[in-house]
C-alpha cells in the first residue's frame, strides 16, 4: 500500500525491510526508536502461561509487549468462567507479578481494565497498580463504547499478599 501526501511517501514494508535496517545501523541513531530495532533478534515479546487447577486448564495469564530495554510488559489474564470468583486470579496475578519483577527483573508492569469490569478494576487496585490514564471510548463492547483505564505498578512499590498481613 502506497500513502501520498505532498513531498511525502509513506510505503507499507516488513521488519526485516534490509534497506530500512541499514539506514539505523548507529545507536544513537536508534535512541528514539523502538527497541525491537536495537535487539531485533531473539528477544520474545510475549510469554504466555496456561493456567491450570490440578490437571484442567482454567486459563491463561501473559506478559506481553515486552520490552526487555526498559524492563517492562502489559499484564493480561483471562480465566474461564466457571472458575471465577474462586480467587485464582488473584493468587496468579501475585505469582506472576513476583515472577516477572524477582525472576525477569522488570521494573514496570502495566495492566488494562474495561470501566465495567469493577472486578478487574478492584483486584488490580488491591494488588498495588495505579490508574495512570483512560483511553476514552476506546472498546465497543454490547452496542455501547466503554473507556479502558490503564494501570501502572512499578517493582519497588509491589509488595508480595504475606508482606501485606
Amino acid at each position: 500500500m502506497i500513502l501520498k501526501k505532498g513531498k511525502i511517501t509513506l510505503r507499507t514494508t516488513t521488519p526485516d525491510d534490509e534497506e530500512l535496517k541499514a539506514l539505523f545501523q548507529n545507536a544513537d541513531d536508534l535512541l528514539n526508536m523502538s527497541e525491537t530495532r536495537v535487539y531485533p533478534n531473539g528477544m520474545p515479546t510475549e510469554i504466555i502461561f496456561r493456567i491450570e487447577k490440578e490437571t484442567t486448564l482454567i486459563g491463561e495469564v501473559r506478559l506481553k509487549n515486552l520490552r526487555w530495554f526498559n524492563r517492562k510488559a502489559e499484564l493480561s489474564i483471562i480465566i474461564h468462567k466457571d472458575h471465577q470468583g474462586d480467587g485464582f486470579g488473584k493468587d496468579v496475578l501475585n505469582h506472576i507479578i513476583e515472577y516477572a519483577f524477582n525472576k525477569m527483573n522488570l521494573h514496570r508492569l502495566e495492566a488494562e481494565a474495561l470501566e465495567f469490569n469493577e472486578t478487574s478494576v478492584m483486584l488490580l487496585e488491591k494488588l498495588g497498580f495505579q490508574l495512570e490514564g483512560r483511553l476514552r471510548e476506546a472498546k465497543y463492547h454490547n452496542d455501547k463504547y466503554w473507556d479502558i483505564l490503564r494501570y501502572g505498578l512499578l517493582k519497588s512499590e509491589f509488595k508480595l499478599e504475606s508482606e501485606l498481613k
